[in-house]
């Protein structure tokens, strides 16, 4: 009767320590599932805000293009919108780029670049203006890491709101993109068909 019990109570305490390291085990790898799909997660989303921000860059290029064959009086002609002319509207969200960009995300010095675009008087210099911060924006993008879009800064108009870099990047990404919408009506207006990429066709330039 003994032993008869011992072998039972050997084989309970056989499938308690079997069963106990088995739901540990699931407990952990469900765990780590978990934390590897936020991360992946995290991750994609971030890296389209990077993406977001070279999208908008090769449709700039577009309106450079497309631009530089119109008349100037065409590009500097006041229509009322958000900034009077399609040359100070186009420079205004150069200017954004570089604020937000090369100087809030990166911690640096805010300073306001200058807002009297009736000093550019050719395509010319506009397009050094857009290489000038272009190139700058690109080369931080390259040393971008899943912890700095996760670095908050303190926005330049509220030192309260802080955002993470890759908010701050999306933040530029629609500024881009309400403007670039605003560009293209006042061109329809003048019957001037707007540069258009898709974000499909880009995507499938750039996979």
């Amino acid at each position: 009767m003994f032993s008869v019990r011992l072998l039972v109570f050997a084989v309970i305490a056989y499938c308690y320590y079997y069963v106990s390291n088995f739901v540990r085990a699931l407990i952990e790898s469900s765990a780590n599932l978990i934390t590897a799909t936020h991360h992946l997660l995290s991750e994609d989303v971030n890296m389209d805000s990077i993406k977001l921000i070279k999208y908008n860059h090769a449709v700039r290029r577009g309106y450079l293009k497309k631009l530089a064959e119109l008349p100037w009086n065409e590009i500097v002609k006041d229509r009322g919108a958000s900034f009077p002319s399609i040359r100070d509207i186009f420079l205004h969200a150069v200017n954004a780029e570089d604020l937000l960009v090369n100087h809030v995300a990166q911690g640096k010095q805010v300073e306001s670049p200058s807002k009297n675009y009736s000093e550019f008087v050719d395509m010319h210099q506009i397009e050094a203006r857009v290489n000038e911060v272009e190139e700058k924006v690109d080369a931080y993008l390259k040393t971008l890491t899943q912890q700095e879009l996760e670095r908050k800064v303190p926005m330049p108009w509220k030192k309260s709101l802080l955002l993470k870099v890759n908010d701050v990047l999306i933040t530029l990404a629609l500024e881009d993109t309400y403007h670039m919408g605003e560009l293209n009506a006042l061109m329809w207006q003048s019957d001037i068909e707007p540069p258009w990429l898709s974000w499909a066709a880009f995507i499938e330039q750039n996979p």
